[in-house]
């Protein structure tokens, strides 16, 4: 039986056939003849391809409502070129900036300029780059540094929203903060959404009659399902102030789904939404209840009401009370009213506080709990001697810096009605926002410069700011000065006034642990001599060390990310493999790590030639 020639094939089964190859393949088979051209311009081919090449886009490409339409109305091969010159653009804005510190803030800024179009690339870097890669420590380290710029730039995009009261969902946020930690683990807003969703979509199976339920009946339904599932409370009410539950992405995402009340309550109020009831968190002080609005028509108990009417807060046919976080049944107002009056609140304010919050009084909420937490977390880390346990695991996820830095921006960015109460608290922030983006966020320049001056424009503040940008700019553009290591000649006739002759005896990249104070470290810089302030060196008690200040003196990063500078005598050389906490950190400085010659491989040749 002789086969059926291929180009006699219907040209419905040619597409589907053709859908299965790869992206180039397509093309080529298009070069082949005219009619298979023809085919391989099908709109539905490309979306295929766009499906399977790219899991992130940005909002502004609609993915969602353009799957949903008929294929021809989007010309999706335009789109996946489109996609694939951007991937190509970002490669090599991405490749460049890995060989020279020279214009590196400027070149990340224009990766991440492109957001989630960029953010499947960027995965493949962080997270499938060889171990035996040349630079597979700054690969990974830039490539999720660029990955924080994204999130942090979304992150921002919804406060400003909510400040300048446009719409925008309880759930996106509170997901901003996540937005800060993910540290490559699931998680973000869309992430979220889907969550939701789906848990939304298993609690309303449970009932084919779900939506003729009493919206009472429909709100304990949605606390028992989670409650069910683990996925509010706190079993163990003694970590109730770790850090991790402060984040609504990890208790969706990550077991033991511990979370505080706020988060329960935000989970509880998101999934209600999805299913037609008016769930909002409360103002009730130290712990967040929801609180649950009949519709204008209907009573909680699907009662005829008089949409004409006003609620009335009192009235348990219009509002009930629940608390996900630690039982499926309705709270009784008098409960509530009743522990009001032992906390001392006056019965004037009962309304007030068991009525629903708005989101921004619940986004600042969330920002003083992580403050108090990040506390929590510092103090337990210096117990601990400092060492996180890497990136993403041990008692220290997520990570302290960034969740204290989401804090700082939230404080500086929501303000309330009151404008002088505002200005004072980004006032007070200010400081500590610009001390932790110079230490751990360099990348997030531009964000100060686009966000932060401007609202600052008429105070003090404005020019100094405007000075550290334009600074920060010079030295981004400018190569870095070079330190050439001195030679012995020039050492034997005293250009370089160092006691010994060694000169100066470690590398960038030299592994070390502090003699005294036995921290962790990797040496990032030097210097022949100590080239610190008088003040500091008199501090610090520079001169009463046996080799003095002549000695070298060495920057060093700590496995604590803290930046130092170490006198010689100090360094205790060590050859052993870096932690995982140094490792995290390493990118930014090295390309790798030389198990053979126990040391990191430089990155910053251009600053440091003989290294």
């Amino acid at each position: 039986m002789s086969l059926l020639p291929f180009t006699n094939l219907p040209e419905e089964l040619l597409e589907i056939i053709v859908t299965y190859l790869p992206p180039l393949d397509t093309v080529a088979f298009g070069r082949t003849c005219r009619r298979n051209n023809k085919t391989t311009y099908e709109p539905l081919i490309w979306r295929s391809h766009c499906v399977r090449e790219f899991r992130y886009w940005q909002p502004s490409h609609d993915i969602e409502d353009r799957l949903e339409q008929p294929p021809a109305q989007t010309k999706w091969r335009a789109l996946f070129v489109e996609r694939k010159k951007r991937d190509k653009e970002a490669q090599q804005l991405f490749e460049a900036l890995l060989k020279t510190q020279q214009h590196r803030i400027h070149r990340m800024e224009k990766v991440a300029k492109h957001g989630y179009d960029v953010k499947d690339l960027l995965l493949r870097e962080r997270d499938h780059t060889p171990d035996d890669a040349e630079d597979v420590l700054a690969r990974r380290y830039y490539a999720d540094a660029i990955l924080g710029q994204i999130h942090r730039a979304t992150a921002l995009e919804k406060w400003m929203r909510l400040q300048k009261q446009q719409m925008v969902r309880l759930e996106e946020v509170l997901g901003a903060y996540d937005l800060f930690v993910l540290a490559g683990k699931k998680g973000d807003l869309n992430d979220i959404d889907r969550e939701l969703n789906r848990v939304a979509d298993a609690i309303k199976s449970q009932d084919l009659h779900f939506d003729a339920w009493t919206i009472r009946d429909k709100a304990i339904a949605v606390a028992r399902w989670l409650r069910e599932h683990n996925l509010v409370g706190n079993p163990g009410e003694e970590d109730y102030h770790a850090l991790r539950n402060n984040f609504i992405s990890i208790a969706l995402f990550d077991s033991p789904h511990t979370s505080l009340p706020l988060q329960s309550v935000a989970i509880y109020c998101a999934i209600s939404r999805r299913l037609g009831i008016d769930a909002r968190p409360s103002n009730y002080p130290h712990h967040v209840h929801a609180v649950i609005q009949t519709p204008l028509d209907t009573t909680l108990d699907g009662g005829p009401r008089s949409a004409t009417r006003e609620l009335d807060y009192d009235n348990p046919a219009d509002i009930m009370h629940m608390d996900p976080w630690r039982s499926e049944t309705e709270l009784p107002r008098e409960a509530l009213s009743s522990r009001l009056l032992q906390m001392g609140a006056p019965r004037a304010q009962h309304s007030y506080h068991l009525g629903p919050s708005s989101t921004l009084e619940i986004a600042l909420r969330t920002g003083r709990n992580i403050m108090n937490s990040v506390q929590q977390a510092r103090d337990l880390q210096r117990q601990a001697g400092g060492d996180d346990g890497g990136e993403g695991e041990g008692p220290f996820y997520p990570d302290i810096d960034a969740a204290w830095y989401s804090m700082l921006w939230s404080m500086l960015v929501l303000g309330d009605t009151n404008a002088a109460t505002t200005l004072h608290r980004r006032r007070q922030c200010l400081p500590y926002l610009i001390e932790h983006y110079q230490a751990h966020f360099p990348e997030d320049l531009g964000l100060i410069e686009t966000l932060v001056i401007p609202m600052l424009g008429n105070e003090r503040e404005h020019h100094v700011l405007l000075h550290l940008v334009t600074t920060a700019r010079t030295g981004d553009a400018n190569a870095r000065p070079i330190s050439k290591r001195p030679s012995r000649d020039q050492l034997r006739a005293g250009l370089f006034p160092i006691p010994g002759t060694g000169g100066v005896g470690c590398k960038i990249g030299t592994l070390f642990r502090h003699r005294r104070y036995g921290y962790e470290g990797v040496v990032v810089g030097w210097d022949t001599k100590c080239s610190a302030e008088p003040r500091w060196i008199e501090q610090m008690g520079v001169d009463r060390l046996p080799r003095g200040r002549e000695q070298p003196f060495y920057n060093v990063v700590a496995a604590d990310k803290s930046v130092r500078y170490v006198a010689e005598e100090n360094i205790e050389v060590v050859k052993e493999k870096p932690s995982r906490a140094v490792l995290a950190l390493a990118g930014r400085w090295f390309k790798r790590w030389d198990g053979r010659a126990g040391v990191f491989v430089s990155n910053i040749r251009d600053e440091y030639p003989d290294d």
